[in-house]
């Protein structure tokens, strides 16, 4: 599979998905929090060009698409389940504060 391919897929499976359940534990992941805050500052180093997703290595997108296929394959009770055990104050649920402070410009 092509690098656009995985890029679509990703897409598809979490940024297409009205579930917020699975938004929420796909971006609340630690390895996924940590690729995306490389790829935003990538991003932002080059202007904003594109969209970060853009910026990721080949290694960096298979392990994006293993999350977003893993988090897609889940009930919404098992979704929930990780959502709430990560805002529940553990160093997840606070990376996943940080990351969407930064997204939103306010850090």
């Amino acid at each position: 599979m092509s690098g656009g391919d995985v890029k679509e897929r990703i897409l598809r499976l979490i940024d297409d998905s009205e579930n917020t359940w699975l938004k929420a534990a796909f971006y609340g992941d630690p390895k996924v929090s940590a690729i995306l805050e490389r790829l935003f500052e990538a991003w932002e180093s080059a202007g904003r060009q594109g969209m970060p997703i853009d910026y990721a290595t080949r290694e960096e997108l298979e392990d994006l698409e293993r999350a977003a296929v893993k988090y897609a394959s889940m009930s919404e009770a098992e979704l929930q389940m990780i959502a709430y055990g990560r805002i529940a104050g553990s160093d997840e649920g606070l990376s996943l504060a940080r990351f969407i402070r930064r997204l939103l410009g306010l850090d």
